[in-house]
């Protein structure tokens, strides 16, 4: 039987409470890729089905979080997913974000805006890196010298476009900044920012650096937390300047702990959760989810690896790919204080020996979190 747009929202699957929303939502939405993904959705010719249905779909809970003042789900939403903050901010969500402003969530939207700008940043930076660096052959690679230049040339070549387009989107960032009641000190880093993407290049560290050798203590000290600077995204934003205010050898240090946490998390039990969690889990998500691991911070994290099935399901982590940017803020901050690229060293992650349980046995291996996963 197909499905329509108005038929979607008398399902079982979705009967709104409104006494979790968040939950209720997320529902929702998996409700309806999954509705797509087997072909039970009524198509418009000529309409994606994203745009008719997921779209419709975001925007009855954009209503009904407005309605019911619900603004902590709203920046949630906007801040969850790391993938959409690769897109130009579409108008719908500067009309929200215009709402929350009028509703008194000023600090709301800087947040928001905040989150877009510091994983559009990351992206750039990155680009300037790789263009500094210059080209170089990677023996590993099959493609032929050449082929690998051409990557490298179109690669390094998006820089003006991309500088274009962080620049008009930092200057609709200050209109709403000027709007919200940002406060001087967010004026004053948002300027600074703005005037390094200008000059493609990031503002060297002053002053003395920090003479502390980095163990483990500072190493958590430095990834510190989300919710410290506003979100995940600012969060990283952060890493490479804090990282920077030490000496070259302690950010070596550093690139070695954080290739030592990755390791540590490097386990079948951590495996099944990110597949439970995320109902599946290639080897680039793990990598992902084990980023975003480190960057909860060290309670979080070590409380993960003792009890895995003890994990809080309601974290369940969104785009964790962008979190695998943590791994650029060692050659960043490198960068920054010496003003050349940083050797990192080759480190290799355990083998998991073919006795660790398979897929099939995730379940077997975590009951708790796949029977909360299952009641969701």
């Amino acid at each position: 039987m197909m499905i329509n747009e108005i038929e979607i929202t008398k399902t079982e699957a979705f009967r709104p409470r409104f006494d979790d929303i968040s939950k209720d939502g997320d529902r929702l939405m998996e409700h309806v890729v999954e509705l797509i993904h087997a072909g039970r959705l009524e198509k418009k010719k000529g309409v994606s089905a994203f745009d008719q249905y997921i779209k419709a779909t975001n925007r009855r809970l954009m209503e009904a979080y407005f309605e019911r003042e619900l603004y902590a789900e709203i920046e949630r939403h906007y801040s969850y997913d790391f993938e959409v903050a690769f897109s130009w901010p579409h108008p719908e969500m500067l009309q929200d974000i215009d709402r929350l402003t009028i509703a008194g969530q000023g600090q709301r939207t800087v947040r928001i805006w905040r989150h877009y700008l510091a994983l559009m940043k990351q992206h750039y930076w990155q680009l300037i890196d790789v263009r500094k660096r210059g080209f170089k052959k990677a023996p590993h690679l099959q493609e032929s010298e050449a082929s690998q230049r051409d990557e490298w040339e179109a690669w390094t070549g998006r820089v003006p476009q991309y500088k274009r387009e962080i620049l008009a989107m930092m200057d609709a960032a200050q209109e709403c900044f000027d709007r919200s009641g940002a406060t001087p000190s967010q004026f004053v880093r948002l300027s600074r920012e703005r005037a390094e993407i200008e000059s493609e290049e990031r503002r060297r560290p002053e002053g003395k650096p920090d003479a502390r050798k980095i163990d483990e203590d500072v190493f958590w000290e430095i990834i510190g937390l989300p919710g410290e600077s506003g979100g995940l995204g600012d969060q990283i934003d952060a890493l490479p300047d804090r990282l920077a205010r030490f000496k070259a050898t302690a950010i070596k240090s550093f690139d070695v702990l954080l290739h030592e946490m990755d390791a540590r998390a490097y386990r079948s039990e951590i495996w099944a959760l990110a597949y439970l969690l995320n109902d599946g889990c290639s080897d680039d998500e793990f990598a992902g989810f084990r980023s975003w691991l480190i960057l909860q911070g060290r309670e979080f994290f070590e409380e993960t690896l003792a009890d895995p099935d003890g994990f809080d399901v309601s974290l369940v982590p969104g785009g964790g790919g962008s979190a695998l940017s943590i791994w650029n803020a060692p050659l960043l901050a490198h960068e920054m204080r010496q003003g050349k690229p940083m050797k990192r060293k080759t480190f290799r992650l355990p083998d998991l020996s073919e006795k660790d349980p398979q897929e099939a046995d995730f379940e077997d291996v975590l009951p708790r979190v796949a029977a909360a996963m299952n009641r969701r």
